[in-house]
């Protein structure tokens, strides 16, 4: 089953979204990345800015598993959500499933937030530039290959189409 996931951080977000992507990468393989951008807080008292981007990845995992280990994520980066206030509060990641498919196409439809619509519409966007493991990421969509044979966490190869980069094969090795 393939996953849309929308990626928010507002604490640290420069550190915390690339360490999330990396953390995906290295749970589920290959994650497809929208570009990273930046948007104001929504539904929340916060004079911090977020992060933002799409991901998407395929797993056989069960949307619950897959809820559970993203929720393990975000409590490994810091995120604390026993917390009953947790969803107004400000978060160093929050990672939420947005739909799953068979296939990696997804529409806006049902995605509430304007800027995760943008993204996937793939309208131009002025990307944030990150670092992941030295290699740039954010400013292109990109594919991130969780590859521990070749001595490396994460291997990012930008590119110009972010549903294209969900179909790529992984890297060999």
């Amino acid at each position: 089953m393939w996953y849309l996931c929308g990626l928010g951080s507002n604490i640290a977000p420069e550190e915390n979204l690339p360490r999330a992507v990396a953390r995906l990468a290295g749970l589920f393989g290959v994650v497809a990345l929208s570009p990273v951008i930046r948007t104001s807080p929504e539904g929340m008292a916060s004079d911090n800015p977020f992060l933002n981007a799409l991901a998407i990845f395929e797993t056989r995992e069960s949307p619950g598993q897959v809820k559970g280990r993203l929720n393990a994520l975000e409590e490994a980066l810091g995120r604390d959500r026993s917390d009953p206030l947790s969803s107004v509060r400000d978060r160093p990641i929050d990672v939420d499933i947005l739909q799953t498919a068979g296939t990696p196409r997804f529409d806006v439809t049902g995605i509430g937030e304007g800027y995760f619509r943008q993204l996937l519409r793939e309208e131009p966007v002025q990307g944030v530039a990150l670092l992941l493991d030295g290699q740039p990421l954010g400013q292109a969509p990109a594919t991130v290959h969780g590859n521990q044979g070749a001595g490396h966490e994460v291997i990012v190869q930008q590119g110009k189409n972010l549903l294209d980069h969900a179909v790529k094969a992984p890297l060999p090795g």
